[in-house]
């Protein structure tokens, strides 16, 4: 791996680490200030847990943890698009659970990273994409996106389900610009002619 790559890398995976510790701390604090309490562990606990767990994973079975992270990725998605049709989870109750999952998953990504950079960085573009896709289907079924009732197509970018769209952009480009640097250039040798002599 060349330097920059490396320094890419690493510069992702920084990045995505602070995004988590900076948003989880958010996250918690919100439901510690409401509802509070026992369910306000439980709530935590309840994206802590398995980041954690996918966290683990990946750090002792990098080599296996790839199709692992695909499942996840392909059943967050699903879920979150499904959702965001036929509210399936309460949010007025619950609050923005399936935001806060892909929150958890694209921290849990960027363990990925450091084995696998493509891969992560494809997952992350892929996260990214459907939560906005998601978000904008909440927002035409539930909210009058373009009929000027609800909000303009840039807010969708600045609630709480939005706003993981653009970390999760940004260093999914940069594990993908690691990974393609990151490969050496195919040298072609040249093989010189061998004349029979006569």
């Amino acid at each position: 791996m060349t330097g920059t790559a490396k320094a890419l890398r690493y510069a992702a995976f920084t990045l995505m680490v602070l995004f988590g510790l900076l948003g989880g701390l958010f996250v918690a604090g919100y439901a510690f200030e409401d509802p509070g309490g026992w369910i306000a562990v439980l709530m935590t606990a309840g994206w802590v847990l398995p980041m954690a767990a996918l966290i683990a994973y990946v750090l002792v079975r990098k080599e296996a943890a790839g199709p692992v992270f695909v499942g996840v990725t392909v059943f967050v998605g699903l879920s979150t698009v499904l959702d965001s049709l036929l509210t399936v989870v309460p949010r007025d109750d619950w609050g923005p659970v399936l935001a806060v999952t892909v929150f958890s998953l694209g921290v849990a990504l960027a363990f990925l990273g450091l084995f696998r950079a493509r891969l992560a960085g494809l997952l992350l573009l892929a996260l990214a994409f459907v939560q906005l896709v998601a978000t904008a289907l909440g927002h035409l079924v539930h909210g009058g996106l373009f009929s000027g009732e609800g909000p303009g197509l840039m807010a969708l970018l600045g609630g709480s389900s939005g706003v993981v769209v653009l970390p999760l952009v940004l260093i999914g480009v940069l594990f993908l610009m690691s990974d393609s640097l990151g490969h050496e250039p195919r040298k072609w040798t040249h093989q010189p002619r061998v004349r029979r002599a006569h």
